[in-house]
């Protein structure tokens, strides 16, 4: 029973993973897969797990993001989705900016706003250790804010992506220009993840692991820009969408990136300074870690043989269950033997008459 219930598992399990495999093998240039396998997670709560403080993210830094004249229009091709629309990407290989974690740099392959949604503006990291990406929400604000619009037009220039949205603005919006912007100023972001974002390393068996930070803080968007973004979210919106559900394992982390002067906010300061006293005081021979153990059963090799491990250990301790309740339940009773009915039975045996005095020698 149990061999049956670990194949039901394993060809439900391969049976995800095919799905999963061909719908990114399909995925049209709107798409990254690593957003399309992060958006089919199924996380349940028991598959969320804190980092091991010995291990926790030491620092992590947006190398070069605060430079604007890094993130020119022309550095960057916009990836025009096919009819099933998707998100608005653009890639490069100039590698403007770096996203270093525990001292570990890899450059930025590529700037992203989601249409499935709520927009948001998404770093993408494609050649890191793990896939990684940098994610803040997008909010509509009236003064100030992250001038992004106008630079992604300019970006997607020979294209008629803009012109499309913007008939469909108001039309006291009808004149304005759109591709004018040159440069990118991402310091509204480095700001808002300065105060805090939330760290989750994925863990699944289907796809490679990932490494996403949600930045907790929304950065505000112009009003007209925010209404033309809604408007580019309407031409590019999917019409495709994950039907599979990945089961997968979080650790999941608050970490805190400086901002454009070096400063981190007190709370992140303690955070860091309790995080290495702790790793200070661990004991060194703590290398193994959850995350560790997560990562090695995802090896193909070894999935198999943990699978028969977990049957094992499933058998005798269904084994041992069983003996355990024995000990515990009374022996059965013998059943009582009743006597019915009693017989005496007399031996007759015949007398042998001898008269004492005949024996002596007298005579009568």
């Amino acid at each position: 029973a149990v061999g049956l219930l670990l194949g039901a598992a394993v060809a439900d399990g391969d049976s995800t993973c095919e799905q999963v495999n061909a719908m990114v093998g399909r995925l049209n240039p709107g798409f990254w897969a690593p957003s399309y396998v992060f958006r089919s997670l199924d996380v349940r709560p028991g598959a969320i797990h804190p980092p091991n403080l010995t291990r926790a993210t030491r620092d992590a830094e947006l190398v070069g993001a605060c430079d604007a004249s890094r993130f020119r229009a022309d550095s960057f091709a916009w990836q025009k989705p096919t009819s099933d629309g998707g998100d608005w990407i653009a890639t490069t290989t100039e590698k403007p900016m770096q996203i270093s974690i525990n001292g570990v740099p890899c450059p930025l392959t590529g700037i992203a706003v989601t249409t499935l949604g709520w927009p948001s503006l998404r770093l993408q990291f494609s050649d890191c250790p793990r896939k990684t990406a940098v994610e803040v929400p997008l909010v509509n604000v009236t003064t100030g804010g992250l001038k992004l619009v106008h630079w992604m037009c300019k970006v997607a220039y020979d294209s008629q992506l803009c012109q499309e949205a913007a008939n469909k603005l108001p039309k006291s919006q009808a004149s304005t220009v759109w591709p004018t912007q040159e440069f990118l100023d991402l310091s509204p972001l480095i700001e808002a993840a300065s105060k805090g974002a939330a760290r989750m390393q994925v863990y699944d068996n289907c796809y490679e692991s990932l490494d996403w930070f949600v930045i907790n803080t929304p950065v505000g968007i112009p009003f007209e820009e925010f209404q033309m973004l809604l408007a580019l979210n309407t031409v590019l919106a999917p019409t495709v969408f994950s039907q599979v559900q990945l089961q997968a394992s979080l650790v999941v982390e608050t970490v805190c990136f400086p901002d454009c002067v070096g400063r981190l906010p007190d709370e992140c300061t303690k955070k860091v300074s309790a995080a290495a006293a702790q790793s200070a005081g661990a004991s060194a021979h703590e290398d193994e870690t959850w995350e560790d153990f997560v990562e090695k059963l995802q090896d193909p090799s070894v999935q198999p043989w943990s699978l028969a491990i977990f049957g094992l250990c499933f058998l005798a301790g269904s084994v041992g269950a069983c003996r355990v309740m024995n000990c515990f339940t009374d022996p059965p009773k013998k059943p009582e033997r009743r006597i019915k009915q009693v017989a005496v039975v007399y031996h007759d045996v015949p007398e042998v008459s001898q008269s004492f005095f005949s024996s002596m020698g007298f005579a009568r």
